[in-house]
């Protein structure tokens, strides 16, 4: 009976291990800054339109500006590191001479 108990205490742990690595398979994609504040204003529009403060026209609306906000940025974004890159290879061109 005794070896009965030793034997469960010893499966335990093996599933408390599988149970971990399901777990780290699950995690959520890392988020930008950008990402989790598109997030937090959309979540507002839905509360809003679930209160009925909105109608859903005007919850559209604000979704698709709320996008247009994170694909300027993001545009806003990657010209200034194509021009951050282009004046570092200029630098870098200007030493070799």
């Amino acid at each position: 009976m005794s070896d009965d108990y030793e034997n469960k205490e010893e499966e335990e742990p093996k599933e408390e291990k599988e149970e971990k690595t399901e777990e780290e398979e699950e995690e959520l994609p890392a988020l930008t800054l950008q990402d989790i504040e598109l997030l937090m204003k959309n979540t507002e529009v839905w509360d809003e339109l679930i209160a009925g403060k909105i109608t859903i026209e005007q919850a559209k609306k604000l979704f698709e500006e709320n996008y247009e906000e994170l694909a300027n940025s993001q545009k806003k974004k990657t010209a200034r590191k194509k021009t951050t890159k282009s004046k570092k290879t200029k630098v870098k061109e200007e030493e070799e001479e």
